[in-house]
């Protein structure tokens, strides 16, 4: 400076274009600044650019001594909606202005007044991120929307989107029902209080393109209105406003009238929940332009039971309900997609076990193959009763559904399901397994060498068996030699290569030496029917588990350990089963031998519980709410 001026100039931080709502104000605030703050001064202001002169701007700015900056309103109380205008202010004149400076005595802006216009027809918007949260479906809802054509962008805003649904109170209940297109008028888990009313919320898209056919997609992050306990909740783009990796935090895509947000697109917040942390939703968000572009996407299954399937053939095919404690043969199917051109068709990765629970109900689930993702559709009718009603099936808050393939090339399929009744009581939640192979299964007899854990139920009403047990190669052909039975040193069992079953017949064991030296005959015999034998063999294979199991057609159920010397019989279980132990590396420690142990009679044996038809699982608990908040303490944070 030369001493002589005042070093005027705007800033770069000045706004260059603003885009107001119709119910904002209708002005803005600009800066301008100087460098010489000495003494107070007026700095006369010239409009070389006014719009339609629609801008009312002061004539001068007056800094006080010392200020640097100052900021000054511009109003334009007639600007039009629709329209953009431009201002451009300059200050002049060599006692204001260095003309040597890289500084800018000038400042250029734009001002629209967005003219929003209804879009005639309802778009679909099918919400992904609140099952971030929670345990809700994803199910589409109609948004009213506005459009404003802002030049390079259109922009879309829905009043309200996530408004609570048209419904009837039912006691404690809000019962909402979707249209004849499964479309709700709502957000379908809002209940009246769980929306604030007091105001209106606009979600705003904003798509990248002049013609707002195709491109980008932005969501303006907002809050929505909902309070569901964990405070005021946000959503919003993740990109550009939290985050500049576009390829992790995807924008939306607007393609064929369809504006797709895929997952880790958005985020959702909660005010009260984990600090208000921004966790990305790993769900997509779907807003169809159209309903008929929703309705061209969404071919709906209205009942998964009358939807055409073609048989998956297999050799083995076999259903254990934890539900009822029964375990029987089932067939698996797939469904014939009918919409192949739709990516997002409800016939996709659609996979159903018919006639599950009863006939002519099944149970459908879907199960994509590239993420290796297993989810049960929700709320199917399963054709039984218990205490009087109807049992539904849900997939699980608790019991995980998934698929994994063992060793011998079985897929097993785990169902997490929640039984449960229409109205959402809960009955239970158990992980049904259903297990298939393409081909039959066969056993090796190395199959059947390695560590277990052998359990079972006392013959004596005693504690159950828990015992470490290593089955080895036997000294004579097909045979194997069993270690670690409590007070028994070795028990011999014989293998059937062709039938792949392990046998294990009566038998005179080693003699039992205590520490005290005192030395007890040991005889294994066996129980068919609870009564002892000494002829019944104890007959194993491998179940669909992959666990050692009494064969259906084994003549014995349990055993007997009798010592003569002692005076009776000295431990005995049956019901056994032998679980393969997994070790990467050490070996599985033996078990010190038992010697205690303590006399009984035939009289002692406990009578075998007798197996209940149509029994179940099933007790009455707390009515389901899709609002429970999940485990959310892992959650990533943006």
């Amino acid at each position: 400076l030369d001493g002589t001026d005042q070093g005027v100039f705007f800033p770069e931080t000045n706004q260059k274009v603003f885009e107001l709502e119709p119910t904002e104000p209708t002005q803005i605030t600009l800066k301008i600044a100087r460098k010489s703050t000495a003494d107070a001064a007026t700095i006369p202001l010239t409009v070389e650019l006014n719009t339609d002169d629609v801008f009312v701007a002061p004539a001068t700015v007056n800094f006080a001594a010392g200020e640097a900056e100052k900021e000054f309103t511009v109003t334009f109380p007639e600007a039009k909606e629709g329209k953009t205008y431009s201002l451009r202010l300059s200050v002049v004149g060599d006692e204001y202005v260095n003309i040597y400076s890289a500084t800018t005595p000038y400042v250029s802006t734009q001002v629209t007044r967005i003219k929003w216009e209804p879009v005639e027809e309802p778009m679909v918007y099918v919400d992904g991120t609140f099952s971030t949260f929670f345990a809700v479906s994803i199910l589409p809802m109609y948004v009213n929307a506005e459009k404003a054509d802002l030049g390079k962008v259109i922009r879309y805003r829905f009043k309200n989107a996530y408004r609570v649904p048209t419904g009837q109170e039912d006691g404690e209940d809000y019962i909402v029902s979707p249209d004849e297109d499964g479309i709700f008028d709502g957000y379908p888990y809002n209940e009246p209080g769980d929306v604030d009313e007091t105001k209106d919320y606009y979600t705003i898209i904003e798509v990248n393109d002049p013609e707002g056919k195709k491109g980008d997609v932005t969501m303006i992050p907002h809050e929505i209105g909902i309070d569901w306990g964990y405070g005021m909740t946000s959503i919003g783009s993740i990109y550009g406003y939290l985050k500049d990796d576009k390829a992790s935090f995807p924008l939306g895509e607007l393609k064929d009238g369809v504006i797709t947000f895929p997952a880790n697109s958005l985020f959702i917040s909660m005010a009260s929940l984990l600090d208000a942390a921004k966790i990305p939703a790993g769900t997509q968000t779907v807003i169809y332009m159209t309903k008929d572009a929703y309705l061209a996407a969404n071919m709906k299954i209205d009942d998964f039971n009358k939807v055409e399937y073609t048989t998956i053939e297999g050799e083995v095919g076999e259903f254990h309900s934890d539900a009822y404690s029964e375990s029987w043969n089932q067939t698996l199917s797939k469904a014939v997609d009918i919409d192949e051109e739709n990516e997002e068709s409800e016939y996709k990765n659609l996979y159903f076990l018919p006639d599950l629970y009863a006939e002519g109900f099944g149970v459908a689930f879907y199960y994509d193959e590239v993420e290796n993702k297993l989810s049960v559709v929700d709320n199917q009718k399963i054709g039984t009763q218990v205490f009087g009603k109807d049992i539904y099936v849900s997939q699980s808050g608790e019991a995980k559904s998934s698929l994994v393939v063992n060793d011998k090339g079985v897929s097993i399929y785990t169902l997490g399901l929640m039984f449960h009744y229409k109205d959402g009581t809960v009955l239970g939640n158990f992980a049904e397994k259903f297990f298939y192979s393409e081909k039959a299964v066969t056993y090796a007899k190395t199959d059947f060498i390695g560590d277990f854990t052998m359990t079972g139920i006392s013959q004596f009403g005693a504690d159950p068996a828990n015992m470490k047990v290593k089955i080895a190669e036997g000294a004579e052909p097909n045979t194997f030699e069993i270690t670690g039975i409590n007070l028994a040193e070795k028990v011999i069992a014989t293998f059937d290569e062709t039938k792949s079953i392990m046998s294990i017949a009566p038998q005179k064991l080693a003699d039992l030496v205590t520490p005290s030296g005192n030395s007890y005959d040991i005889t294994l015999i066996t129980t068919a029917d609870g009564a002892p034998s000494t002829t019944a063999s104890l007959d194993f294979t491998f179940n669909m588990e992959g666990k050692l199991a009494l064969t259906a057609s084994s003549e014995a159920d349990g055993y007997l350990l009798n010592s003569t010397a002692a005076g009776g019989f000295v431990d005995g279980y049956y019901d056994i089963l032998f679980t393969r132990i997994v070790q990467e590396k050490a070996s599985v420690a033996r078990v010190k031998r038992a010697f205690a142990f303590t006399v009984k009679s035939s009289n002692n044996i406990v009578e075998r519980a007798t197996s209940k038809t149509n029994s179940h699982n099933f007790r009455i608990q707390g009515k389901f709410s899709p609002k429970t908040l999940k485990n959310v303490s892992s959650y990533v944070r943006l």
